[in-house]
């Protein structure tokens, strides 16, 4: 009887315990950052709309999803646009990306990228790492004075929940900042 007594008492404390311990999120109406719905980009159809809207045409679309080589970035491929001699973003912290790239008109840059970054990634490191490219075609613009700059100087970058995007595109970097940031809305 006295053990049947002390199991009961000590099931209703840590029934109690339980009980304390726990949010009320139904009656506060908060939901926990767990219970939040985590927002999925599709990064190729995000881009694809980008090309579209924008009517982008001559640069080459680079995919995470491919396996065809030249149609995602390899080692050599990002070190040429993304890295230096020394230095290179680490890819292996990217879940997901595409990302376009026209050099067929060096006088009017045309580029964009969406990545999807893995838990724990360094993002801080990799946005240095594009806004470093975009600032060296800035200084290197400065020997072609016919070189169309306001893409660049009014390229956007942002970090939102997992994903990092770039863009470099006449007249919409604002537009494609603000439609992606709407998605996580």
């Amino acid at each position: 009887m006295k053990r049947f007594l002390l199991i009961a008492v000590a099931l209703i404390l840590a029934l109690s315990l339980f009980s304390c311990g726990k949010e009320d999120t139904e009656l506060s109406g908060e939901v926990s950052a767990d219970e939040q719905k985590k927002v999925e980009l599709d990064v190729k159809a995000e881009a694809n709309a980008i090309i579209t809207k924008y009517s982008l045409s001559g640069g080459r679309l680079y995919n995470s999803d491919s396996t065809v080589a030249g149609e995602y970035l390899d080692e050599d491929l990002i070190r040429s646009y993304y890295g230096d001699a020394a230095a290179v973003p680490n890819f292996s912290e990217v879940e997901a990306y595409t990302v376009y790239i026209d050099e067929s008109k060096p006088i009017k840059p045309c580029e964009f990228g969406i990545f999807k970054m893995k838990d724990g990634a360094n993002t801080e490191e990799f946005m240095l790492f594009l806004k470093a490219r975009i600032n060296l075609k800035i200084q290197n613009a400065k020997a072609y004075p016919t070189m169309d700059t306001e893409p660049l100087k009014t390229a956007v970058f942002t970090e939102k929940d997992g994903y990092i995007w770039y863009a470099v595109v006449k007249g919409g970097n604002a537009d494609i900042d603000n439609t992606l940031k709407g998605k996580f809305e």
